[in-house]
């Protein structure tokens, strides 16, 4: 019997960590293609890099890695850090930016 109650508690908080690094995962892209949007940077994919239990309400902290281009022929990597869903942390490198006008010669 205790073995049971055991088991299904197990059960409930892996089901429960599963479901909070998905709802993560949103957020992270979410996130990341209005930051790239804001910047008009053209995002190309995003992956999670590492993820850390910690105790308290933002319990999963993660890094995100993403790949943006400026250009459409360079591309970058720059990193998201989320604690729990919430104090996002983009680290983006330097980047080339797009002139759209006409070059003086």
């Amino acid at each position: 019997m205790i073995w049971d109650l055991l088991f299904i508690l197990i059960m409930v908080l892996i089901g429960t960590t599963i479901w909070k690094l998905r709802q993560q995962s949103e957020l992270a892209k979410r996130m990341i293609e209005q930051h790239c949007n804001k910047l008009e940077l053209q995002l190309l994919s995003f992956a999670r890099s590492r993820f850390n239990y910690k105790l308290g309400s933002d319990f999963l902290q993660a890094s995100f890695v993403f790949e943006f281009s400026s250009d459409g022929d360079n591309n970058y990597q720059g990193t998201l850090t989320l604690n729990g869903l919430v104090k996002p942390r983009f680290q983006l490198p330097a980047y080339r930016l797009v002139d759209d006008e006409t070059p003086f010669f």
